[in-house]
C-alpha cells in the first residue's frame, strides 16, 4: 500500500481528488433526497435547508462528475495535456465511465429540481437518486461478471450509503431544536439505519467476495490492505452509530441536551469523508487479484 502511494502521478492524484468530490457530493445530494422523503418529522426551516443542500451538491456533483472526462483522457494520454485532446476526450466519452458520468449528471439535474419545492419535483428528484445509483453499476468493477449481481449489489450499496451520509445535516439541524420532533426525527432515522446499514454491510461483504475471493488472502495485495483500512474506519463509524442509538438519543429525549449527540455526529462526517478519500484512492490505482 506504501509502495502504490509513493509511486502515485500528479493525474492520479488529481483524480483521487476529483473522485473524492465526487463521491461527496454525489451521495449527499442523494442521500438528501432520501432523507426528505423518509423524516416526516422535519420541521418547514429543516427541510427547506436539506433541499437547498441537495440543489447545491447536485451542482457541486455535476461539476466533479465531469471533471472524471478529461482526467481519464488524461491518464490515456500520459498527461495533463490529454485533458485538451480532442481524439482521447472521444475515448473516454465513450468509455463506460463516459456513460457512468453521462447518467449521474442527468439524475444531479432531476435532484436539482427538488429546489422548487413543487408538487412534481420530489418525483423526479426520487428517479434523480434512481439514476445515481445506477450511474455506479456502469463503470468499474461494477461491470464485471457476474454483471447482473454485481450491478444489483452496488446499486444497493450506493443507495444505503447516500441515505446515511445524507443523514447526517438534518440530524444535527433537528437535533439542536431538543423537542419532541428532535427526538422522533433521531429516533425514525436510527430505525431505518438498521436496515439500510444491514444493506450496506452486506452488500459491501459479497461484492468483496465475488471480486478477490478469499477475503484473508487477498490482504496480502495492495487492494486489500486499502480495502482494510476503509473497514476499520467503517468498524469506527458503526461503533458511533451505535452509541447514538444506544446512549445519545435516549439522553436527547430525557435531557433535551443536544450537544454530546451532535459532536458524535461531527465525527461520524469526519469518518465518512477519511472512508471516501480511501475508496477513491484504491478505485484509481489498484485492482483485486481473485484468489479464490
Amino acid at each position: 500500500m506504501g509502495g502504490v502511494l509513493a509511486a502515485l502521478e500528479p493525474v492520479q492524484i488529481a483524480s483521487i481528488l476529483v473522485k473524492a468530490g465526487m463521491y461527496v457530493s454525489v451521495l449527499l445530494a442523494a442521500g438528501s433526497v432520501i432523507n426528505l422523503w423518509l423524516l416526516t418529522e422535519l420541521d418547514a426551516a429543516a427541510s427547506r435547508r436539506l433541499r437547498r443542500l441537495a440543489a447545491w451538491s447536485a451542482g457541486v456533483g455535476i461539476v466533479f462528475g465531469a471533471l472524471n472526462i478529461p482526467l481519464r483522457a488524461a491518464f490515456f494520454y500520459g498527461g495533463f495535456g490529454g485533458a485538451f485532446d480532442p481524439t482521447m476526450l472521444q475515448i473516454a466519452l465513450s468509455s463506460p465511465l463516459g456513460l457512468s458520468v453521462e447518467a449521474g449528471i442527468l439524475g444531479l439535474l432531476a435532484i436539482a429540481t427538488i429546489a422548487l419545492n413543487r408538487s412534481l419535483t420530489r418525483p423526479v428528484a426520487v428517479l434523480g437518486v434512481v439514476l445515481i445509483a445506477v450511474s455506479f453499476a456502469l463503470r468499474g468493477h461494477a461491470t464485471g461478471d457476474p454483471r447482473l449481481a454485481l450491478s444489483t449489489l452496488f446499486v444497493i450499496h450506493i443507495l444505503a450509503a447516500s441515505f446515511w451520509i445524507g443523514g447526517f445535516y438534518p440530524l444535527y439541524d433537528m437535533a439542536g431544536r431538543g423537542n419532541g420532533a428532535a427526538v422522533r426525527t433521531v429516533e425514525r432515522f436510527g430505525q431505518a439505519a438498521l436496515v439500510m446499514v444491514g444493506l450496506l454491510v452486506v452488500a459491501g461483504a459479497v461484492i468483496l467476495l465475488i471480486l478477490a475471493g478469499d477475503p484473508i488472502a487477498v490482504l496480502t495485495q495492495p487492494w486489500g490492505q486499502f480495502l482494510m483500512l476503509k473497514l476499520a474506519v467503517v468498524a469506527l463509524l458503526l461503533g458511533l452509530a451505535g452509541l447514538n442509538k444506544l446512549r445519545l438519543t435516549p439522553a436527547l429525549a430525557e435531557t433535551g441536551n443536544a450537544g454530546p449527540l451532535r459532536a458524535s455526529i461531527r465525527w461520524e462526517v469526519a469518518a465518512f469523508l477519511v472512508i471516501l478519500l480511501v475508496t477513491a484512492t484504491f478505485t484509481s490505482t489498484v485492482a483485486p487479484e481473485h484468489v479464490g
